[in-house]
């Protein structure tokens, strides 16, 4: 009876122990977690925190304008499983093939037109990271159990930071050298863009920045704005910007832009530029418009994404802009080198004659 106790008594204390172990193992396999995590500040400020860049394998992309930077920065572009379509409509099919092969297979359904979010699709998606741009983004993402990261902050107006902002922050999150691409080639497009000012405003190319014209509503993009780029890419270029007066974008009708009567029409979203030329938009009369008499009404190039906006090819905007406002400075001849010298640095892309003529043709008035 006493050998049975005993034996009773060590079981009942080795299972203690085994049993302490066990809750040991348990307690280091948490802390193991918790180890790796780390914490990045995202654009806004916001503390993150994410898996190590090593764990990061599905990536999933509501704002259209960073995808261009994340295909170029990213470690492997098939760690993106999910994409906003808009990233497309506002990109050139041409180049998107060369640029990132893949990106029609891309899973879009989880994210509508108006950035709702269908949770459950998101999920499938069984994202790592989720990439979004802005407090509206936001609202449809939280508390979904996933890490999201904002690229977005309203104190950067100036496509450069913006950019350059961007850049720094995917490096980070992947863990990949920092070799400041996009720094080089604002400093040399800034370089560039220096010997095309003007000396003084009366010698300057007054522009207007057709933010969307859609349905008779004509939007116009003024300065200090985060969702329209025109003042910081015109001052760049040396071209005033006749909206100057308006805090970023704001709806105006004909007369207005007829008392502002701009030199040269660079145009966003909506009704193309060919449109104006015929000025055949219902309407709106362009008759009277300058730039309307002088065929200088463009369509702003898109690449990887519209160069109206923050995008990976963003050095080319100032030039492109130069190209057309100061073109005794600057020639087309010298724009298309640039263009071909910078998908050769950036993207190792040795562009086409078709190629140059699928980026420009659509602001090419001939």
């Amino acid at each position: 009876m006493k050998k049975q106790i005993t034996i009773l008594l060590t079981i009942i204390v080795l299972g203690c122990i085994f049993a302490g172990c066990g809750n040991q193992s348990a307690e280091n396999d948490v802390n193991n977690q918790k180890v790796k995590e780390r914490v990045v500040q995202d654009i806004s400020g916001t503390d993150v925190k994410i898996p190590l860049a090593k764990d990061i394998k599905r990536v999933v992309i509501v704002a259209p304008p960073i995808t261009s930077v994340v295909i170029k920065l990213i470690p492997e572009q098939n760690m993106i499983v999910g994409l906003n379509e808009k990233a497309f409509i506002q990109s050139n099919d041409d180049i998107m093939e060369k640029v990132f092969p893949k990106y029609k297979n891309i899973d879009t359904k989880f994210v509508g037109e108006d950035f709702s979010i269908n949770k459950e699709s998101l999920l499938a998606l069984k994202p790592d990271i989720i990439l979004y741009y802005g407090e509206a983004q936001k609202k449809n993402l939280e508390n979904i159990g996933v890490p999201i990261i904002n690229f977005f902050s309203p104190k950067l107006t100036d496509p450069k930071d913006v950019t350059i902002a961007w850049e720094n922050l995917l490096c980070e999150i992947f863990e990949t050298e920092k070799d400041n691409l996009l720094s080089d080639e604002w400093k040399n497009s800034e370089k560039l863009s220096k010997g095309l000012l003007p000396k003084s405003d009366a010698e300057a190319v007054k522009g207007l920045w057709v933010f969307r014209n859609v349905k008779g509503k004509l939007m116009v993009a003024g300065k200090s704005s985060f969702d329209a780029y025109a003042e910081s890419y015109f001052e760049k270029a040396g071209i005033i910007n006749v909206a100057n007066e308006i805090q970023g974008t704001a709806e105006v009708n004909m007369e207005q832009i007829q008392a502002w009567n701009p030199d040269m029409i660079f145009v966003f979203q909506g009704v193309p530029a060919g449109a104006y030329l015929k000025n055949n938009i219902e309407g709106q009369d362009w008759s009277m418009i300058k730039a309307f008499q002088e065929k200088k009404i463009y369509d702003i190039p898109k690449t990887t994404y519209s160069w109206a906006a923050p995008c990976m090819d963003s050095p080319l905007m100032p030039l492109w802009l130069g190209s057309k406002a100061y073109p005794e400075k600057f020639t087309n001849e010298d724009f298309i080198k640039e263009l071909k010298g910078y998908y050769m640095r950036v993207y190792n892309i040795s562009l086409t004659d078709q190629d140059i003529k699928s980026i420009l043709d659509l602001s090419e008035n001939k």
